[in-house]
Parts: structure tokens; sequence; C-alpha cells
């Protein structure tokens, strides 16, 4: 399968007033950039040879509610400041939310993200994950959160109401397909158009339309495109993270990250040997490893710490530095990792 590198055609940033839009328990004077990243997916080489691309999706779409955490009710729920919401809105299955967490008396805190699972008029109920067991250690009263709608299939890649560029199918084969990297193996989706069964719907296996499949701000996906010498357009649009991102990195397996910010980044910049826990070693076989696709093969890179030689650099082969090698905006990286769970925290690396 020939993986070939995405591009990136365009993105606009307009500074918007964060109020517009959006409901606050405060006012607030500060801006927020908006805009859009268009990525084009090649076209097939030939009818046998589908081109992959690998995306990722920077941009939020606008909060739908930005306050700060008046209490923390149980080990999933907590009372937002001045929610005046209708019980059950962010608990949609076709068009789901998450809550992160923008600001925090703990700075590690900082860019942790939960799927709202329901609501009642001032309360959020979220389903734990990435290795939080209590919300009470990820949030602290006065803790500002924003809840914000969750990219999905359908919101990225279209639905009937906005027609998929992406070609539609009756099976995976015949169609252009969406992969989503599930720790263990890819899981497929095709839009089946008015040629598929049932019609109009993302399909996996089965007749359920799975539109509301989330596409988590930390990971990445592959598209399979299949029409020769076509190409196809997507639009990530939205507005740009304006706090630190946090990521997580799975334990003793595989994670298809994403680039969190819509700017290119470095394997120096991205951060991982900063972590506690990232394994450092003299040969890709004893270290943690991330592995970046150069257009014809994956390419693999490891820190060296203070094992390898030489020391501290990322190493690919012989003894050259590879932390400047570029991650573009809108990609993303394998990582395959040995240990217990990590989470990635990252800085702006901009000022708004």
């Amino acid at each position: 399968m020939k993986i070939l590198p995405l591009k990136i055609q365009a993105i606009a940033l307009v500074a918007l007033a964060a109020g517009a839009g959006v409901a606050h328990a405060q006012t607030t004077v500060s801006t927020t950039p908006v805009g859009f990243i268009t990525k084009t997916i090649a076209g097939a080489v030939n009818a046998t040879t589908p081109t992959n691309t690998t995306l990722s999706f920077p941009l939020y779409a606008a909060a739908d509610f930005v306050s700060s955490v008046a209490s923390v009710d149980s080990n999933t729920q907590f009372t937002l400041t001045g929610a005046s919401w209708v019980a059950g809105q962010f608990a949609v299955a076709s068009s789901p939310r998450l809550v992160r967490v923008k600001s925090s008396v703990t700075a590690s805190n900082v860019g942790r993200f939960f799927l709202v699972s329901a609501n009642t008029t001032n309360q959020l109920t979220v389903t734990l994950a990435d290795g939080v067991t209590d919300i009470h250690s990820a949030l602290t009263v006065g803790d500002t959160c924003e809840v914000v709608p969750a990219n999905t299939l359908g919101s990225i890649f279209g639905t009937l109401a906005n027609l998929p560029t992406l070609q539609a199918g009756s099976s995976p084969l015949s169609a252009d397909n969406v992969l989503l990297f599930n720790g263990v193996t890819w899981v497929t989706y095709y839009w089946t158009g008015s040629v598929g069964t049932p019609a109009n719907i993302w399909k996996q296996t089965g007749n359920i339309d799975r539109s509301g499949v989330i596409i988590y701000p930390d990971e990445s996906v592959f598209v399979i495109r299949r029409v020769v010498g076509s190409s196809a357009v997507i639009s990530n649009i939205g507005v740009v993270s304006s706090s630190a991102e946090q990521s997580y990195i799975a334990g003793t397996g595989s994670t298809f990250l994403s680039n969190r910010f819509a700017t290119d980044t470095t394997l120096g910049g991205l951060g991982l040997q900063n972590i506690s826990g990232w394994l450092a070693g003299s040969s890709p076989t004893t270290a943690d490893k991330v592995l970046l696709w150069n257009g014809i093969t994956w390419a693999t890179y490891y820190w060296t710490g203070t094992v390898g030689t030489p020391n501290n650099i990322w190493k690919q082969t012989g003894n050259l530095d590879r932390s400047s090698t570029v991650i573009p905006a809108g990609t993303g990286v394998f990582i395959l990792h040995a240990g217990a769970p990590l989470n990635l925290p990252q800085a702006l690396p901009y000022t708004l």
C-alpha cells in the first residue's frame, strides 16, 4: 500500500471576537483566531494502486460554552458556573461533545479532554478514558473548561446534507476509505452514497450509520483514494488552539498521534524526549520509536538519551541529529512505546 504525503493547500486565520456565537459565563475581550485548512488527497496511481494520505484536524469547532468549574460532584460529574442548558443537549450520539480543560491550577491538566455522556441544566457527566479513573484527578474548582463539538466522520468528511468529496461505493473495495487506528488494528469506514446499502451513510459493517464516529483531537487518520488521477479536497474549519494541548500515548503498543497545532513542528519540538517514561536507547530495538512516512516507506527515529551514540539526539541512521525533521501541520506520526501509558503535554507554539 503506497502512502503519499499530505499537501497543505492553504491555511487562513482570522481574528474574531471570542464571544461571537459562544455562550460565556463572563464577558471577555480576548480574541481567538479562526479559519480553515484545506487538504488535498491525491488521486490513485492506477486502478489497482490507491493512494493513502495521513490527515489530522487541529482546528476545533466553536465552543458551545466556556466557564469555570463550580464543583466536582462525583468521579464522573462536575458543575460549571453560570450554566443554563437544556438537559441532554450535549449527549446526542450524532453530534457528540467534548469538554476540554483550558486552564487549571494544576498545569499538567491543561489540554485534557473528555467525552460528554450526559448533562443536566448545569452539570456534565463524562466518560473517563486515557488513564483517568476519577475526574477529581483532572479537574479542580476554578479551572476553566469549554464544551466543544467533537470532530466526526460526518463533520469532517461530509454527509447527505454536505456530500462527501470522497468516492462512494457498495463496498470498501470500490469506495474511498477512511481508516482509524483503535490501538490494535485499522477500522475501515466508507461512504455508501446512492450505490451502497443502506444508501448515504458512513458504513463500517452492518447497516448502522457511523457518521457520528469521533475523530479525537489527538488522533490521525488515513484516507485511501481509489479514483485514478483525481484528487479530493478536505477542509478543516474552526478555531485554533488557544491553550496548551495534551495527548495520550498508549502503553506497550502503538498510537497514531496527530500534530495538535495548525503549524508545522519537528521531532524535537514534539517533545516526546522530555516525558518521564519515554524510553531512550542505543538502537531502535531497545528504544521507543517515532515513525514518519517519507513518501516511500516509514522512516524510524529514536531518542538516544545518555545511552546512545551520539548522546541526546533523535537518530535515524548514521550519527546526524534528526531533531529538526519536520512533522507538517495536518499530519501525524506513529508512536511505538514500550512502557506505561504516557501523557504528552504541548505548549502553544505561537503567540495569540
